[in-house]
């Protein structure tokens, strides 16, 4: 007999040849197609987070950042549950990329007119959360050299920020 267990591992089984084929076609610069696959794979199972990521990561490279808000935060909330599709990659680095990620859409949301000379605590709210997420994601993957320049450069303290008192 059949397991909602085993059929679910049958359906990510499935999906993976589109999701390699995704990931092919986002490296090969055809942006469309990745897109489009990542889409169909999310119709499927929404509840995946790496297509989500990779979907995010394409809005973002194309300036579609609210979007790309969307699908980061909903990847971040499914792999926070244990929803981590591949065993390839440790989870603390997939988590550490997601924070990443999110960080990197707030960030570019921030820099936007509306949000700079909007709402000055919403702004302030949006940097203090990217903030957050770059420290978090420096935390999960020390390695990540992006995530913690950003955490720095944002003035995270203990990350070698300007407001950090010297010993």
């Amino acid at each position: 007999m059949t397991t909602p267990d085993d059929r679910q591992q049958e359906l990510l089984a499935e999906l993976e040849p589109q999701f390699m084929a995704a990931i092919e076609a986002k490296d090969a610069g055809r942006l469309d197609a990745a897109e489009d696959l990542f889409r169909t794979i999310l119709r499927v199972d929404p509840r995946i987070p790496e297509p989500r990521m990779e979907l995010a990561r394409i809005l973002l490279d194309t300036d579609r950042v609210a979007e790309a808000e969307e699908h980061a935060r909903e990847a971040l909330v499914q792999l926070k549950s244990g929803g981590q599709w591949t065993d390839e990659i440790p989870e603390n680095i997939v988590l550490g990329l997601s924070h990443a990620l999110l960080a990197e859409v707030l960030r570019r949301r921030i820099e936007d007119d509306d949000i700079v000379f909007g709402d000055a605590d919403r702004y302030k709210a949006m940097l203090a959360e990217s903030q957050s997420l770059f420290a978090e994601a420096a935390k999960l993957d020390p390695s990540d050299e992006y995530a913690s320049f950003h955490a720095f450069f944002l003035g995270v303290p203990g990350k070698g920020s300007a407001g950090e008192s010297e010993g």
